[in-house]
């Protein structure tokens, strides 16, 4: 019994990275979205009722579309107060994480963004979403959390 109650401090930490880049040359704003697969599973059963076994021998044929799906619905981004569409492309794994891709079409360098986060907020209350934004060597981050998913900064390169 005493081994037991020495782990009773472990706790799982739910947590997503999101790094945002202001592309100069191709003047897109292409985002990179850092999940761990299988909490992003649970969301996608929860949601669409498929258990999407992402990253996996067994991945559901529509898993990526459902994916694409969650995110758009999830996860926005406006520019000097104007949403900005973002185009879905792909995902990939890394050791036990994985990358989603993202990106926006040509646009002006911004003044100022605006981040709403909710991804897997909805499916785990202690869900942390970090987002880096970078601009030439501008860089600041934000933390997002189910009582506050939503961020601003104001970029002054």
């Amino acid at each position: 019994m005493l081994l037991f109650a020495s782990f009773s401090w472990l706790h799982e930490f739910y947590v997503s990275l999101t790094e945002i880049r202001y592309n100069p040359e191709s003047e897109r704003m292409e985002v990179s979205l850092r999940i761990f697969p299988d909490d992003m599973d649970r969301a996608l059963l929860e949601h669409y009722g498929i258990n999407s076994g992402l990253l996996t021998a067994q991945e559901h044929v529509a898993a990526d579309s459902l994916l694409e799906i969650y995110l758009q619905e999830l996860f926005r981004i406006e520019l000097d107060g104007v949403p900005l569409p973002l185009s879905y492309l792909g995902k990939e794994a890394e050791s036990d994480v994985m990358w989603c891709y993202m990106e926006s079409n040509a646009l002006e360098k911004p003044d100022e963004i605006g981040v709403n986060n909710a991804i897997l907020t909805e499916i785990f209350e202690d869900q942390v979403n970090i987002i880096q934004v970078y601009v030439g060597k501008w860089n600041r981050g934000m933390l997002l959390r189910r009582e506050e998913p939503r961020g601003s900064l104001i970029i002054e390169e």
